[in-house]
């Protein structure tokens, strides 16, 4: 009987040695690039931040190293897919940005022409 408990907490010492590497988290990029930039892309890049931040904590705190090492992948690719969407976003808002500008610049110009 003290075989097997021995045995035991050497499993779970052996589970637990697994130290998962530190998370990138792009939650904050992702609200400010959805109040800033462009919405829609800011919302799938919200998304994706807070599947990637509920896959790492699901990993932290997972028993099993292989489901551990499964759930941390998981959780860089949906961060790395927030971190792209963010992009997508920032030169989204900054196109439509030069966009808007270059109208206004011309609305003026051709004011100024007819004038």
């Amino acid at each position: 009987m003290t075989d097997n408990n021995i045995e035991f907490l050497s499993s779970q010492e052996r589970k637990s040695s697994f130290v998962l590497p530190p998370h990138k988290d792009h939650m904050t990029l992702a609200i400010v690039c959805t109040l800033f930039c462009c919405i829609v892309s800011g919302i799938i890049a919200i998304v994706n931040a807070s599947k990637a931040n509920s896959l790492y904590n699901a990993a932290v705190f997972a028993a099993d190293d292989n489901l551990k090492a499964a759930l941390y992948a998981q959780s860089e690719e949906k961060s790395k897919a927030a971190r792209n969407w963010n992009i997508v976003s920032i030169v989204g808002g900054g196109i439509w940005m030069l966009l808007c500008i270059g109208l206004i610049v011309a609305g003026v110009l051709a004011e100024l022409m007819v004038a």
